[in-house]
């Protein structure tokens, strides 16, 4: 017996080291090993948490089953895996033992009513992050808790030799926080769930890309960031004051001030040039960007009095960017911007969208099918069934001008 749990400890450290070696990025060699313990133990629930040392939060940037932890933030202190990572000692809960120690967000998770286990990914510095695993009935065994023990120090020793000892690339402050969020609709006399408790983060300054399969849910999703729709249940807090029953006056008054839209539809009035229809929308915010040089950072300065039957469809849909860079908003929404544009012109619409990011400080939203897009943004969120399925880090998002599809 002690041969095959030696042998199986030798493969488990070897297919973790292998995972680490493989992974285009340290985020995801850490949710690979996540899930490769899952399978071995074998684990309901798994979730992966590095510390943002900078914003003072631990970060959850992988998930395992649907905990509906995947997508949101604690504190540094907080619950049981600020408590793992601050201690630096592994934390376990056996089934039906007191779990006081959760916090109110990982209480109000789904987390499995078995055994629940928090071991830190611990370096000489310091704790940078934990893997927590869950189970339904079963406790772990004692031969578990020590693979589970020797894995994060393999982990973390791999980890320390590439220098990484922090969660990169996270914005400094939350714009919105989305709680349990669940949206309805009504179908031949049926009521039909599209998203299904949705809990998520949305930062300021970060490019965020929401991936999923055509009906998952992704649109519906940001429909009710941009305050296009309500949700059916859950909590919304909008720079922490709650917003979770708007009125359809303060629905439109965030639209107005908050947001910008790019939709796959460019959606331009015929009628008016480029011009004017960038004027058109910037006349109803409080803080607009002069139309010429949203034009210019669009790289369509001379194309301002051409109507848009004159435009090919990647330059009309570089004007409706332009149309909602000029409101200076604060979150731009794009719901599949590239979908009915070819590969060298999409790429040209994300150079300008990734580059409003850096150059505008605005925080981007994309809904899209394509996970090739995904490879740009600074976190990926994977919605399937109406639920966050993942969330992956890109601490070094690729330029647009790389993409291939």
């Amino acid at each position: 017996m002690k041969e095959d749990n030696d042998l199986l400890l030798v493969q488990t450290m070897w297919s973790i080291t292998d995972a680490l070696h493989s992974a285009a990025t340290s985020a995801d060699g850490l949710t690979a090993c996540l899930m490769y313990l899952c399978d071995q133990l074998p684990c309901e629930q798994g979730t992966v948490w590095l510390r943002d040392e900078a914003n003072g939060i631990l970060c959850a940037i992988g998930e395992r089953g649907s905990s509906g932890l995947a997508g949101l933030c604690l504190g540094e202190q907080e619950g049981a895996a600020g408590q793992a990572i601050r201690t630096g000692e592994m934390l376990y809960l056996e089934p039906g033992a007191d779990r006081s120690v959760l916090s109110p967000n990982e209480q109000e998770a789904g987390l499995p009513e078995g055994a629940l286990l928090w071991v830190p990914l611990r370096t000489r510095r310091g704790s940078f992050g934990c893997l927590q695993l869950g189970t339904s009935e079963r406790p772990f065994s004692p031969d578990e808790l020590k693979l589970c023990r020797r894995c994060a120090a393999i982990i973390a020793l791999d980890l320390e030799d590439k220098g990484v000892d922090a969660l990169p690339g996270m914005a400094k402050k939350t714009i919105m926080s989305l709680r349990n969020v669940s949206k309805d609709y009504s179908n031949g006399g049926k009521t039909v769930r599209v998203l299904n408790g949705v809990s998520l983060d949305i930062y300021e300054n970060e490019f965020l890309v929401i991936l999923g399969e055509s009906g998952c849910g992704k649109s519906t999703l940001l429909n009710i960031i941009g305050c296009m729709i309500a949700p059916t249940e859950g909590t919304i807090l909008v720079d922490g004051k709650d917003f979770s029953k708007p009125t359809e006056e303060e629905m439109t008054e965030f639209r107005r001030s908050a947001i910008g839209f790019v939709f796959q539809a460019y959606n331009l009035m015929p009628t008016l040039t480029a011009l004017e229809n960038i004027r058109f929308i910037s006349e109803t915010s409080d803080r607009p960007m002069n139309e010429e040089e949203a034009l210019a950072m669009v790289g369509l300065s001379e194309r301002g009095d051409h109507f848009p039957s004159m435009l090919s469809g990647g330059q009309q849909q570089r004007i409706a960017i332009a149309r909602a860079l000029a409101k200076s908003p604060r979150m731009i929404l794009a719901d599949e911007p590239t979908a009915a544009l070819d590969a060298d012109t999409g790429r040209e619409v994300l150079m300008v969208l990734q580059n409003a990011v850096k150059e505008q400080g605005t925080t981007l939203i994309m809904v899209t099918h394509n996970a090739e897009i995904a490879r740009i943004a600074n976190r990926v969120i994977h919605v399937r069934n109406g639920k966050i399925a993942e969330v992956r880090i890109n601490p070094v998002p690729l330029p647009a001008s790389e993409l291939s599809w």
